[in-house]
């Protein structure tokens, strides 16, 4: 295991300018921040001290850790589990985890890729997306769900724009445009709270120590205004929709800039009653979304899990379908 050398008492003390050593190659701290529950460091390779050296990381390198005050038994014993789960998955449209490194006394810590910015930046820029470029990102975080499901039958359980980052693609430049949308890959991040449906990745991967009381709030984890209305009944176990309510969440959003909540009822009385369902309807409506590309993100945001997607190919399909309904395009959707 590699390890990470710094000058700090803690990585959280890291400033920007501060030297970092990721095993022999020098790196230099440009940006430090919180997020979530977890701390993010940006590194810069040093190239004036180490000018022939190259690191398997690369110049840019992005470090993930768990902030400290979120950082007691239990807490740590969930970052190693999502570092855990993280590690296994090599997938264009999964956030790459390219080791895990040796923090001395802060523990294991996270290095990964260091993406350009989230699917929030570019919704806080353009504030809603065209039709072609919305469904471009949720083509993407299919494709990465999918693999992780197929893979080890692992849901995700925090999709959120936050969550969904984005690197150049060189498949997709060189096509006369700078978006981008047009030019980048959109990859999920945050494995935090994923659900493990394999039972012996489940096994390796374990539990917090106190198990049982993270066992009966586990699927309560989450991001309230992307959670599917299932996960707030007592009893309920993941699966597949549950994603897919999110995702359906995150397409509205691109697409209309804003969710179906209303700001005199709160976000789980609403998923719970099912006002947020019609509420959705009508937001699509007055913000002109194709009749085919509502009616898909009806399905996805249906209240009950029995009515939604519950397959992740499957549900690629139908996206492309409705595209190419609502637009009349025969040609190819993706670059």
């Amino acid at each position: 295991m590699t390890r990470l050398q710094h000058n700090r008492a803690s990585i959280f003390d890291l400033r920007p300018g501060d030297k970092v050593m990721v095993g022999d190659v020098p790196y230099s701290v440009k940006k430090a921040a919180r997020g979530g529950m977890g701390f993010i460091v940006l590194l810069w390779q040093d190239s004036e001290k180490a000018p022939q050296r190259r690191s398997v990381h690369g110049m840019k390198l992005a470090l993930k850790t768990v902030l400290p005050d979120v950082a007691d038994r239990e807490g740590v014993a969930l970052f190693k589990r999502e570092l855990t789960v993280w590690a296994a998955f090599h997938h264009p449209n999964i956030v790459w985890l390219n080791e895990i490194l040796d923090g001395g006394a802060d523990g294991w810590i996270a290095a990964m890729d260091w993406c350009l910015g989230s699917l929030r930046d570019i919704l806080k820029a353009k504030h809603r997306l065209p039709l072609k470029e919305a469904t471009i990102v949720i083509d993407d975080v299919l494709e990465g769900l999918s693999h992780a499901y197929r893979q080890d039958q692992v849901l995700h359980l925090d999709l959120k724009p936050e969550n969904i980052l984005y690197n150049l693609d060189i498949r997709r430049m060189g096509k006369g445009s700078n978006d981008p949308i047009h030019t980048s890959r959109f990859m999920v991040s945050d494995w935090g709270i994923a659900s493990i449906k394999q039972p012996k990745l489940n096994a390796i991967a374990g539990m917090p120590p106190s198990s049982q009381s993270v066992i009966r709030t586990f699927n309560n984890i989450g991001t309230l205004l992307y959670m599917a209305p299932e996960r707030f009944r007592q009893g309920f176990h993941s699966s597949v929709a549950s994603d897919v309510f999110s995702l359906g969440m995150i397409y509205l959003e691109l697409l209309t800039g804003t969710l179906p909540f209303r700001a005199e009822i709160h976000p789980v009385q609403s998923l719970l009653s099912g006002q947020y369902y019609n509420d959705a309807h009508t937001l699509m409506t007055k913000t002109s979304v194709p009749r085919k590309i509502r009616e898909l993100i009806l399905t996805m945001l249906a209240p009950l899990v029995r009515n939604r997607p519950s397959d992740h190919v499957a549900l690629r399909v139908s996206v492309v379908e409705a595209y190419r309904s609502a637009t009349g395009l025969l040609a190819k959707l993706f670059n």
